[in-house]
């Protein structure tokens, strides 16, 4: 039986930062209370495959399309009064504007884990009633920017 190279992680950071201009502006916030979300990263390509007509060939040939990037789904516990970044979300939606969204993987020996950051908008954001005392918003964000990756640090 092999073993993973796969770190053993005790959470993650989520963070979210407007964006103006493209950049983020510097004002990070953590995205709040998450009740549960969809993948970290998505990525997918279209394929193609062709069979040939004859029995001469055997090959099948398969034309892989471009790399498309799956949407951030989240729920979130939800203040509409609250200043975390699920209300930066809100306000995004609201104003049709970017948002960064940066995962910090708790993967290093040391401070700083590795970051996934994606540049998106909100396609999404629904509030359901009150429950428990309770609001949980259910997020869509799409990535309109190719997301990057930062490498885990020991220092």
């Amino acid at each position: 039986m092999g073993t993973t190279t796969a770190p053993d992680t005790e959470g993650i950071q989520i963070s979210v930062d407007a964006v103006v201009g493209g950049a983020p502006v510097g004002s990070v916030s953590p995205i709040g209370h998450i009740d549960s979300m969809g993948p970290i990263v998505d990525k997918s390509r279209d394929v193609k495959k062709y069979t040939p007509m004859n029995n001469n060939q055997f090959d099948e040939i398969a034309a892989f399309g471009s790399l498309k990037q799956g949407d951030l789904t989240f729920k979130i516990l939800w203040d509409p009064e609250g200043t975390e970044g699920v209300n930066k979300i809100e306000t995004a939606i609201d104003n049709n504007t970017e948002v960064q969204i940066v995962f910090e993987i708790n993967n290093s020996l040391g401070a700083n884990g590795t970051k996934l950051t994606h540049i998106c908008k909100a396609s999404s954001f629904k509030a359901d009633g009150e429950k428990d005392g309770k609001f949980i918003a259910d997020l869509t964000l799409v990535n309109t920017k190719k997301p990057t990756k930062t490498t885990a640090s020991a220092t």
